[in-house]
């Protein structure tokens, strides 16, 4: 019975995995969490991306089971021009100090930053850092 049923559940495992998505966040929206007493995670990249989407294929599984880890998608977009000083708005990315994506920053409850990666992180990597701070 057991033979059976294992496929089946590989099948809809598979199928759940598949069918979870990431949520971009806009910046200003997850920086009112920084500091607020639990760990924070941002998820730094751009949808033309590759290896973005290969760390969003990583995290969207994760998010889904652990909805209360406090960690955001922010999508880089290109900066705004002020309106009143006709310059342009700081970016995020000059904002983060973000150089090459995909980044991942992490701020303790506090809101000082802990750790900063760039590149693609294994779903071992991120368990190790969300155990490490306390997620």
């Amino acid at each position: 019975m057991l033979k059976k049923i294992a496929p089946l559940f590989v099948v809809l495992t598979a199928l759940l995995v598949a069918e979870a998505t990431i949520t971009f966040t806009p910046y200003k929206t997850a920086a009112r969490y920084i500091g607020k007493g639990k760990p924070v995670m941002l998820e730094v990249g751009a949808e033309s991306c590759v290896n973005c989407k290969t760390m969003n294929s990583v995290l969207a599984p994760i998010m889904a089971k652990h909805p209360n880890y406090r960690i955001y998608d922010i999508i880089l977009k290109p900066p705004a021009v002020n309106i009143l000083s006709g310059r342009p708005a700081v970016s995020t990315e000059e904002k983060l100090n973000i150089h090459a994506i995909p980044a991942q920053i992490v701020y303790n409850g506090k809101g000082q930053e802990v750790y900063r990666h760039t590149g693609i992180l294994s779903t071992k990597e991120l368990y190790y850092i969300f155990k490490k701070f306390n997620f």
